[in-house]
């Protein structure tokens, strides 16, 4: 990019990014930068890269933050993927792991399962449920959250549906 060199020195205002990529995914990056014709190419697969699995959002707003506009709009194919699972994708496996086994929800299910017997553990569910809709309120962060990693979960569907 040494053509825009011109442009950088003469602005006093910089944003440095840096990504360390490892794994399958590193390897995949590594090749495609090594097929590279243009500089187009390149531009497009080192932005891509970082969009790939860095996205800044405003918290207040959870607008996309100027930094990830300007990458975006750098980039002339929008569709890029490697086929590496992302690790942001084990942030959703993380959380409902954690519903079954370290959260308690499963051993309440069937403690109240045991005293009760019958519909007990669906009444508990139902009930929590309940209180989910009529209760629960987002906070700045979940909805980050959303935003942030909704693309990626559409694309590879749901976590609880791949051990089936």
């Amino acid at each position: 990019m040494k053509h825009m060199r011109h442009i950088a020195k003469k602005v006093d205002d910089w944003t440095r990014i840096e990504a360390e990529f490892s794994g399958e995914y590193a390897h995949q990056l590594t090749d495609a930068i090594r097929y590279c014709d243009t500089d187009e190419q390149l531009k497009n697969i080192l932005v891509s890269s970082l969009v790939d699995r860095y996205m800044f959002f405003y918290t207040n707003s959870n607008r996309p933050h100027k930094i990830t506009k300007l990458m975006l709009e750098l980039l002339d194919d929008k569709d890029f993927r490697f086929k590496s699972p992302s690790p942001r994708n084990n942030l959703l496996n993380q959380s409902i792991d954690h519903l079954i086994k370290g959260s308690g929800l499963l051993p309440t299910l069937w403690k109240v399962q045991k005293i009760w017997g019958g519909e007990t553990a669906k009444e508990l569910s139902d009930y929590l449920f309940t209180k989910y809709y009529s209760e629960f309120k987002p906070t700045d962060d979940h909805l980050s959250w959303v935003n942030k990693y909704k693309p990626l979960y559409l694309i590879e569907g749901k976590p609880w549906k791949e051990n089936n």
